[in-house]
Parts: C-alpha cells; structure tokens; sequence
C-alpha cells in the first residue's frame, strides 16, 4: 500500500478512537484500500478538471483522500443513553465523476429534483441512516463546492460549510446521526429534528469523556445557536 498521507492518517486513526474504545460497539467497519491509479490530489483535480470542466480550489488538497471506500458503523450504549452513527465516504474523484443521486419521489417539489439531479454524494449511511447522505453541488465557474446534507422525508439542505470543513468535522462527530444539521438553517426545536439534537446532546454528553483529544466548543457553540 502506498506511504498515508497525513490526512489519511487522521481518518484511521478516528477509526482506531472506536475500535480502541471499549464503551463503542463496532457495527460495520472498512478501511480502504487505497485507490492506486487515481494518482496525488494535482492529478486527481486535473482529471476532473479535463473530465468534468471544474477547476476546484488547491486549498482542498489538504484533505485529499484515497480510499476506494472508508466506513464505520458504530453505536454507544449506557443507562438512559443510545448513541450511534455512521459515515462511508468516498474519495473526492470518485465523487466528482458521479453526478445524480435516486432521490426524487413522485412528490419531490422540480427545484429539488433538480439539487439531486446535480449532487456528486461523498458520503452515505446506508446501515442506519435511513438514506441520509452528504453531495457536493458545484456550477460552472466555482472553484469550492457546495455541500448539500439529504435527511429523507425532510429532503436535503444546504450546509453551511465547505468540503474540508465537512471532513473536518467528521473527524470529531464520527458521524453521529443528524449532526449536519448542526451547519443547516433549520431550527433543532422543531419537532422534525428533535432527534438530531437529542443525539448532538448526547454527542457533547459522551464525547469529551471517551474521546478527550478534540475541541468540542465548536459544536457546542452550533448546537445553541440552532436551538435558539
């Protein structure tokens, strides 16, 4: 296997953060491989550049990965609590020559069918999450995608954050169900997401114990910004 980049480190070593800590229950896991013949993030952004015409910003090559496939599925459980979540992602190549999600229902309003006729998905919870996903959406002329949260029935929202951002922040969320939600304009007192605050309570409850060497005031922060 090719030398990790230091990001592809930081992605495994999350995944160590769960496998290691005995209160988490592992449902699913994978670990690459690493994607050999897309080459480094210069070549990886030229190729979408000539296949696709989107020139992307070189500030994501910080997050570069190159997994073929990265997931957990995982779930914590104590007296009162139940905490789970999931994420399987995708490199961004694979990513960005995939255009269109199956999203659309008879009912899905034409503006919406025409967001998940566009969004390049990135990462998907197919064991729990019930169809939720994250895609990028990115116009001519755009060096930095958009990125789009799809939460089912309550169809897909725009996050208030980038690509690297994104990543950033699954590093410490470790995919909680709903924590996008966290970077939408929605209001997390409304009954229809409930849930995702319940489990970003839950999150910030557990987290700093069992996982002490992240910044949580971040997310802190968001979660009562969006329950004000």
């Amino acid at each position: 296997m090719s030398e990790l980049l230091d990001y592809e480190a930081r992605y495994l070593a999350m995944l160590d953060e769960l496998t290691n800590c005995s209160e988490v229950k592992i449902l699913y896991e994978e670990r690459g491989p690493i994607e050999e013949m897309i080459g480094d993030a210069s070549e990886t952004f030229e190729l979408i550049a000539d296949e696709e015409g989107v020139h992307l910003d070189p500030t994501l090559h910080r997050t570069f990965l190159r997994f073929e496939g990265l997931s957990s599925h995982w779930a914590i459980e104590r007296p009162g609590l139940y905490l789970t979540g999931e994420f399987s992602i995708r490199h961004i190549g694979a990513a960005m020559l995939t255009v269109g999600a199956e999203l659309a229902t008879d009912d899905t309003p034409e503006e919406e069918r025409r967001v998940y006729s566009e969004l390049r998905v990135f990462d998907e919870h197919p064991r729990g999450g019930g169809g939720t996903l994250a895609g990028l959406r990115i116009s001519p002329g755009m060096s930095s995608p958009e990125v789009w949260y799809f939460d089912g029935p309550h169809g897909a929202f725009k996050l208030n954050l980038g690509y690297d951002e994104y990543l950033d922040a699954l590093l410490v969320t470790k995919g909680v169900y709903g924590w996008q939600h966290l970077y939408t304009d929605v209001s997390l007192g409304d009954i229809d997401f409930l849930a995702a605050a319940e489990a970003m309570e839950a999150m910030l409850d557990v987290f700093p114990e069992l996982f002490p060497d992240h910044d949580y005031a971040p997310f802190h922060q968001r979660l009562a910004e969006r329950r004000g």
